[in-house]
């Protein structure tokens, strides 16, 4: 038997005419591949904002590990380790901070939020670790903003817009949430250290950061609810760590709490590096 053959299926037609090829050089192909090279544009833009949002979070990391060696140390070295702290964060704010800001000028930021909002929540983070240690307060969202703002030497001129971060409330809340879990691992530490001042200062303030969350209501980030989470339960270590101070300090050397808080600490480190 012939094998059938499949049928040869010819150009489409209108009508009587064969569909005309469209001309390369035409205005409509014209339009496209401006189209094409601007979403190419953007799209390289967006890589570069999150390459560089990658090394704030890393250099931001950095910072915050700065910190946490200042539980037990002299003053001396803690001058030292908060000053070196600050350079860092200046280094961060200036270099790494003002090319996203270069990157958004002339941009709708709220385009490329996404490709730094890692890095700008950890920057801020590490900003709010050292300012408390510095003041004993949470800095603001109009302070934090205020770092990421750059002038270019025509800040006299009304129309000139500044060059700048976009540092979205959410971002800030965000970054304020994760320093949380820092407190209360330094907590943690300055009880094992013999600072208890310290201490209990670090549980009021997450006291009051806590009712201030729970002000907020509804907020449309599915990353708060797993935050407010981790910020329960770093609430209530720092809690029961300060009620078994209370108990115990008359009864236990100061140089022996260590060993009484042993079990926090070591989860606390464990938690930190996983």
């Amino acid at each position: 038997m012939a094998e059938l053959q499949e049928p040869v299926l010819k150009p489409e037609r209108k009508g009587s005419r064969e569909v005309p090829e469209i001309c390369q050089d035409s205005q409509l192909m014209m339009k496209f591949r401006e189209y094409s090279k601007m979403l190419d544009e953007k799209n390289d833009k967006y890589e570069r904002i999150y390459k560089t949002s990658r090394d704030v979070t890393v250099r931001s990391k950095r910072v915050i590990f700065t910190l946490h060696r200042i539980p037990g140390v002299t003053e001396e070295v803690k001058e030292n380790l908060m000053s070196s702290a600050a350079n860092e964060l200046r280094d961060i704010e200036q270099t790494l901070m003002k090319h996203i800001a270069m990157e958004l000028r002339d941009e709708d930021p709220h385009q490329f939020v996404y490709a730094y909002t890692s890095g700008i929540q950890e920057y801020i983070e590490a900003l709010s670790f050292h300012y408390f240690l510095m003041s004993g307060t949470i800095v603001s969202h109009n302070e934090a903003q205020k770092k990421v703002t750059f002038g270019d030497g025509e800040e006299d001129k009304a129309d000139v817009v500044p060059l700048s971060v976009l540092l979205q409330p959410k971002e800030y809340i965000l970054g304020i949430a994760d320093l949380t879990g820092e407190l209360m691992r330094f907590c943690i530490k300055c009880v094992s250290t013999g600072d208890f001042d310290k201490c209990y200062k670090i549980c009021d303030i997450l006291k009051t950061m806590h009712g201030g969350f729970l002000s907020l209501g509804y907020i449309p980030a599915k990353e708060l609810y797993h935050k407010m989470m981790v910020f329960k339960s770093s609430l209530h270590k720092v809690e029961e760590a300060c009620y078994s101070l209370q108990l115990r300090k008359s009864e236990v050397p100061a140089d022996m709490l260590s060993d009484v808080f042993e079990m926090y600490d070591a989860d606390e480190n464990h938690a930190h590096f996983m």
